[in-house]
């Protein structure tokens, strides 16, 4: 009976870790065919599979000339700032908005809650109209990075995120400090963001990606060529002239990628323990 129990398991483990290894290679898959088709310097392999996925005489030339012909480092500048700006955008009011909603009594907090995740269920296209308007002819901030970031602070998923991380507080924490004397603002620098630190890491990772790798948004404000990110531009200069070179444009993509894949290395462990803490 136990020998059996034995078996069942292996087999059980055998099963999960063949499906985790083969979502694995499926997930990989594409990147891993640009980094070998943009360390290639001969592009004759490009869409022979599979020699296409190891690299011919391999180098970085194509790499070399992403810099050489596209103004490579202006995007990265445009996507950082971007980014930042997004991220602290999106933390700060996820945070203030979370807090009451978790914690605090008023009038009309359901419908309020409710309101906010139901434009989860509408697609991103139905606000671009609205948004361009008001960015281009109410607040003057056409081709702008600012009108690039507005509209994508206010996420009905940073709110939602911040405000189950809140609830898991217990409450005498809560009650601790308002005993000390402490306000509702001071209980939720002093004490809640501290705690609820590895889903606050979670929400910026979430908006790093979102923001690094937003297109449509930034392609309709942005019409100058200095001010587009990387997502745009990249696509935009690899489109035209240099369409042809398969290799070239790869390597532009590994180039993109590459910092996303950093920022998450270094933060995967907030990034989990966010997670786990805010489905509880």
């Amino acid at each position: 009976m136990a020998k059996s129990k034995t078996i069942t398991k292996a087999l059980e483990l055998f099963g999960q870790y063949t499906g985790l290894v083969l979502f694995a290679i499926f997930t990989i898959f594409p990147f891993w065919w640009a980094v070998s088709v943009g360390l290639s310097e001969d592009p004759s392999n490009t869409w022979l599979f599979p020699r296409s996925f190891i690299p011919t005489d391999p180098g970085l030339m194509w790499f070399q000339r992403v810099f050489a012909e596209i103004p490579f480092m202006t995007y990265l500048k445009n996507s950082t700032l971007m980014s930042i700006g997004t991220i602290v955008g999106v933390v700060i009011i996820s945070v203030l908005a979370g807090y009451p909603l978790a914690r605090l009594k008023f009038p009309g907090k359901n419908l309020i809650f409710v309101a906010i995740i139901a434009t989860m269920m509408l697609p991103m296209e139905v606000g671009m109209i609205p948004n361009f308007i008001t960015m281009t002819r109410y607040l003057g901030l056409g081709d702008t990075l600012t009108g690039a970031i507005l509209p994508n602070l206010a996420g009905a998923f940073g709110i939602f995120l911040m405000k189950q991380a809140f609830e898991q507080i217990p409450q005498d924490l809560i009650d601790a400090a308002r005993v000390d004397g402490a306000t509702e603002l001071q209980i939720l620098w002093r004490v809640m963001v501290p705690v609820t630190a590895p889903s606050i890491a979670a929400l910026a990772i979430f908006t790093l990606v979102n923001a690094w790798n937003d297109y449509v948004w930034p392609q309709l404000i942005l019409s100058t060529r200095e001010k587009m990110p990387l997502a745009v531009g990249v696509f935009n200069d690899l489109t035209g002239p240099f369409a042809v070179s398969t290799s070239l444009v790869m390597a532009a993509v590994v180039l993109t990628i590459i910092p996303v894949l950093i920022f998450f290395a270094f933060t995967q462990r907030y990034f989990i323990s966010g997670l786990d803490g805010a489905v509880k």
